[in-house]
């Protein structure tokens, strides 16, 4: 099994365990989902690419599970299966109760950047460019965007090309990226952070989605 193949069956696991933690949420802590996307994995017979990031109401960029019970807001899912050594990273942002007006449209901001960013993936693509391009989608919001646009993934989880503001990294043919706009908020009123993540093969004219999970805004109620 090459990487493509590999890297299709981890995606398919992803997506799966994805969709069975939203269908059927029955979990009160962040330690409870990490817990079951570890057993899902094992399950599954293949590894984890890296620790699970389940953060609900938190604002740091790689925030680790904690032993809390659920709370009305946002909750990042990141995770990604490894198969015969190749990793994936994948990330979708839900909502736990029912989200209102601000909630939705900081939402879907950060998901009309991430598929514009993605429909810029092709050969020869600077990562600078297409990192600029995604701060400039953002607007006011950019100053809550504490980390890079995406990065490759092979058999480490973070390879060339980077696609951050100091890139000097060009996407090609063949490679393995991610694309994951992100803001983070922390202030006395709130404190949460929305992210949306794929991992696409680069092609000449553009590019594949390796990832094929629903980007909708979905509420867990």
């Amino acid at each position: 099994m090459n990487q493509y193949q590999s890297v299709k069956k981890a995606c398919k696991i992803n997506a799966s365990i994805f969709n069975e933690i939203t269908k059927d949420f029955n979990f009160e802590k962040e330690n409870d989902v990490r817990d079951y996307i570890l057993k899902r994995f094992k399950d599954y017979g293949v590894g984890s690419s890296y620790p699970p990031i389940v953060a609900n109401n938190n604002s740091l960029v790689h925030a680790k599970p904690r032993d809390i019970n659920f709370s009305r807001g946002f909750l990042i899912l990141d995770f990604g299966a490894k198969v015969n050594g190749y990793c994936t990273d994948m990330t979708r942002t839900v909502f736990i109760g029912k989200a209102n007006s601000k909630e939705k449209k900081l939402y879907d901001l950060i998901k009309k950047c991430q598929w514009k960013c993605v429909q810029k993936v092709r050969d020869g693509v600077s990562g600078f460019e297409l990192d600029r391009y995604s701060r400039d989608l953002l607007g006011r919001y950019k100053k809550y965007y504490m980390h890079g646009l995406g990065h490759g993934v092979g058999k480490h989880i973070h390879i060339k090309p980077k696609l951050h503001p100091k890139s000097n990294d060009f996407l090609r043919e063949g490679d393995f990226i991610t694309i994951e706009p992100g803001i983070y908020i922390s202030n006395k009123k709130e404190k949460f952070g929305i992210r949306i993540e794929d991992t696409l093969l680069v092609k000449k004219e553009g590019y594949e989605i390796m990832t094929i999970v629903p980007r909708d805004f979905i509420e867990i109620c």
